[in-house]
């Protein structure tokens, strides 16, 4: 069962960005290597062994890089394939179209081979390690990383791509958008994140329907998103609605798409290179 926090992923904690090349982009990796080796230090003042994360750079996947500028080719080739990107995770497990590779933290190794009194030790001093971090080379005041950094990163990409809904133009083409499809609700920011946004809450449905047991919390701020653990052939019959739901939603944002998606992109890179974390969608 994968659990996930809105559009944050676990990549967050390898640190890698999907920019291309660029100064603010180099300035970001610079930080978050920086901020690793705060963090080294920091664990070894308090007696403790860190290991600095490596910065891995995304590699982009085919078509990838057009379609989060809003190429309408590129986003009718991926969504009659995965849909919005929900239940094709499960159809397609090894594809890194939906499911990218992160690779395992160097910590997991020292993490799990310690007592649970000792692992909660070193996670509350990690996270002040991480606070000490993040206020040096971001400027960011935070309390932990899985918590308060989580959620103001969450704030601040809901905040950037919230202003674009003062945009004239895509207010327009919004309206247009949502006449078509028939709902009222043609706020730009919430017209883009409407599908895959319902397939989530799908997903999170039958997941609760087949989990025994309590579930676990979501983080103050954010939301609690799961993943039954269903078969690529019993996953199936709901992505194949996924991409009817998912190519209509083209079909009825075509001009959308092609003006909001660049703008968002770009409003999302700016906070993601404030941070020092993925682009990741």
């Amino acid at each position: 069962m994968l659990i996930a926090a809105k559009a944050v992923a676990a990549t967050l904690l390898i640190g890698t960005f999907s920019a291309l090349p660029s100064p603010e982009t180099q300035t970001a990796y610079e930080k978050k290597a920086a901020m690793e080796q705060t963090r080294v230090a920091c664990m070894q003042e308090k007696g403790l062994t860190y290991l600095a994360e490596p910065i891995v750079k995304r590699k982009w996947q085919p078509g990838e890089f057009e379609r989060l500028a809003g190429d309408h080719e590129a986003l009718r080739a991926y969504r009659a394939k995965y849909g919005f990107g929900v239940w094709s995770r499960l159809v397609y497990p090894g594809d890194p179209a939906v499911n990218p590779v992160s690779g395992e933290s160097v910590n997991n190794k020292n993490l799990m081979a310690m007592p649970a009194d000792e692992l909660k030790k070193w996670r509350a001093a990690d996270d002040a390690c991480f606070a000490e971090a993040a206020e040096k080379h971001l400027g960011l005041t935070v309390t932990s990383q899985r918590g308060d950094y989580l959620t103001q990163l969450n704030a601040a990409l809901g905040k950037s791509v919230a202003a674009l809904d003062k945009d004239e133009r895509l207010a327009r083409l919004g309206k247009r958008f949502g006449a078509c499809l028939g709902i009222s609700d043609t706020r730009p920011s919430v017209l883009a994140e409407r599908g895959r946004s319902a397939f989530v809450k799908q997903a999170t449905q039958v997941a609760r329907k087949l989990h025994k047991g309590s579930l676990p919390k979501a983080p103050e701020g954010r939301t609690l998103a799961l993943m039954p653990p269903l078969k690529p052939e019993q996953a199936k019959p709901y992505l194949e609605k996924e991409i009817k739901t998912a190519l209509k939603d083209l079909e009825c944002g075509k001009s959308f798409y092609a003006a909001y998606s660049p703008k968002a992109k770009t409003a999302k890179e700016q906070v993601y290179q404030r941070f020092a974390v993925d682009f990741a969608l």
